[in-house]
């Protein structure tokens, strides 16, 4: 115990590793501080052609706080779900409204859907081609946003910060766009379709002077094909995802459109482990004995204002860092994770391990490294925090298994009244 407390004082004199942006404020981006949004409907990002050879303008609603002061604001780009035949950028205007209130600038866009024939079911070749025409278009969204930050900055985005994501299909199409490159082990197929769609800068635009690297992964029940190509260095992973979605598999298995198998997919709990492997920051938040898909979105789950929240956070935490050292992060020895949600947190907090290896105590401690909330002898993998038992701060939550060969995991939570 006193190496722990010494620990956090040490960590506490710490400088910060990274910079805080010159935003940050203590409540923006993570609680709602505009109480209104202005619109930009129908921006045209790009235009491309289809799987069926017709011509696709491409364009994106733009959402960012109205009578904003700030004039370089992290950027969020996101892609609508429907197993890439259905759906429209209007689907996730709710959510970028809801960002943007925070004060993020927020984007829904378009992509290319499939418009080909239906019978015989797509095999895996097309479903590849048709899964990197929603990755060029993607690519084409981040290098608008990074031209006109260069040029007539009229978004007033900061270019060193943007974040993507979706649901469903549109997590896919982020998940690839953020971790599939030139380096990875790529299935003979999925190269060709790389190679047919103007290769890893895509063919949407021609302004591929812009970079296409982002700052974070924002993972609605998504997958990749293969969660190996997640590598050390690459951008953060935030995930949600039903643990026996049928749709896009939890773990591993074919995503699905009805009663057919499209494409061999790896899910966000495969791609939660593997970026952990690779040292990658990541977070899951597992909808438990669900069979939905994406159900934390709808509007009576008891894991929307989680999900929304944990997002919000994960994103806060790279925008305005405090403390880098305390992560839930596996090492090679130490392959258990935990994850505190919602964090922050005005009511009680949950606290999950990954997996239950055997019995745990859960201890958290103030700033200053006083002892101030003990339970022992835990037998289940979600244990709840209540509110009334801490007062506002920030505390480090420290879990120590019975199996003493088993390092402990430490984490920082935050109570707001």
């Amino acid at each position: 115990m006193k190496n722990f407390v010494l620990l956090l004082t040490f960590i506490l004199s710490l400088q910060l590793s990274y910079a805080q942006h010159p935003t940050c404020d203590g409540t923006r981006y993570l609680d709602t501080v505009f109480t209104t949004v202005d619109t930009f409907i129908g921006v045209q990002f790009g235009i491309n052609t289809t799987i069926a050879g017709a011509s696709d303008t491409l364009l994106m609603d733009i959402y960012q706080p109205q009578g904003d002061l700030a004039t370089n604001r992290p950027l969020i780009i996101l892609a609508f779900g429907g197993s890439f035949i259905l759906g429209e950028r209007q689907d996730l205007g709710e959510l970028c409204y809801n960002y943007a209130r925070q004060g993020y600038v927020a984007a829904t866009i378009d992509y290319r859907l499939y418009d080909g024939p239906l019978f015989p079911i797509p095999d895996s070749t097309v479903i590849a081609d048709e899964v990197m025409k929603a990755v060029s278009d993607m690519k084409a969204s981040i290098r608008f946003f990074r031209e006109d930050a260069a040029t007539s900055n009229l978004y007033k985005i900061d270019s060193n910060i943007i974040f993507i994501g979706g649901g469903s299909a549109g997590a896919v199409t982020a998940d690839h766009v953020a971790y599939l490159d030139p380096n990875d082990n790529i299935p003979a197929y999925v190269q060709t379709a790389i190679n047919n769609n103007g290769g890893f800068h895509g063919n949407t635009t021609t302004n591929i002077q812009y970079s296409t690297e982002v700052s974070g992964v924002l993972n609605f029940s998504g997958g990749l094909q293969r969660a190996g190509w997640i590598n050390s260095g690459e951008a953060p992973l935030f995930s949600a995802h039903d643990d026996g979605d049928g749709i896009v598999p939890y773990e591993q298995g074919y995503a699905t459109a009805g009663p057919f198998d499209l494409i061999y997919m790896e899910g966000s709990k495969i791609m939660h482990d593997s970026a952990l492997v690779a040292n990658v920051q990541s977070q899951l938040i597992t909808v438990p004995n669900s069979t939905g898909h994406v159900s934390y979105q709808s509007a009576g789950s008891p894991f929307r204002d989680s999900v929304f929240l944990g997002s919000s956070q994960f994103m806060h935490d790279i925008i305005c860092p405090t403390i880098t050292s305390f992560e839930p992060i596996a090492s090679e020895n130490n392959p258990y994770t935990a994850l505190a949600y919602p964090n922050p947190s005005q009511g009680d907090m949950y606290i999950q391990v990954s997996e239950l290896p055997s019995n745990y105590a859960l201890t958290a401690f103030d700033q200053t490294g006083r002892l101030v909330y003990q339970k022992e002898n835990i037998n289940q993998q979600e244990t709840v925090l209540y509110q009334q038992d801490f007062a506002a701060g920030l505390y480090f939550v420290r879990i120590q298994f019975e199996d003493t060969t088993i390092p402990p995991i430490t984490t920082k939570v935050i109570f707001q009244k």
